[in-house]
């Protein structure tokens, strides 16, 4: 039996993902969702919200407090590793494709950028979101075509731009450069 998906905000999988990559603490996670950081370029994430995030995931028992680090601007920094379902959990949300066309921006462009930063291929996403993609088109071909009024049709026409806009987005994905995989502990 599949085992149900979690449903955690963005900020929630994108802080759980990189604590799959390795042990951390708040401090690493928010400077790597920094605005103009790695991940933070394409989804910020506020340190306060990095906070939250790890509070909740230690509170659904997703990760856990592994250890601590000292540091010269503050008080000790709490380490803390996903756990190993967690980290399973992680891999299948990574391999999984949005299925609406808001997520594409957000949501897809995340699990890019951590399937780059994990050294694994995106070829088996992309193909799998392209399949999505297609049948989103296809359900609003439909609609467009049974629209009843030029409000409904231009609707309908400017969502297909978004499709359009998906699809050019995937076929700029590279699916074949080697990718550096950060070092997971």
């Amino acid at each position: 039996m599949k085992e149900p998906a979690l449903d955690l905000p963005l900020a929630e999988w994108i802080v759980l993902a990189l604590l799959a990559e390795r042990p951390g603490h708040g401090f690493a996670i928010a400077t790597l969702t920094a605005e103009g950081a790695e991940i933070g370029e394409f989804w910020y994430i506020s340190r306060p919200m990095v906070y939250r995030s790890i509070t909740r995931l230690v509170e659904r028992g997703l990760i856990t407090p592994v250890g601590a680090e000292e540091s010269d601007r503050g008080p000790q920094r709490m380490i803390y590793a996903a756990t190993r379902s967690a980290k399973t959990t992680v891999g299948r949300w990574l391999s999984e494709p949005v299925t609406e066309l808001f997520d594409v921006r957000a949501e897809l462009t995340c699990k890019l950028l951590l399937l780059h930063r994990r050294g694994t291929s995106p070829a088996r996403l992309v193909e799998r979101q392209r399949v999505v993609v297609d049948e989103i088109e296809e359900s609003l071909r439909a609609k467009e075509d049974a629209a009843g009024d030029h409000i409904a049709r231009a609707s309908y026409a400017m969502r297909l731009e978004h499709v359009r806009a998906a699809r050019r987005f995937l076929d700029a994905v590279d699916t074949d450069s080697p990718r550096p995989a950060v070092k997971t502990g």
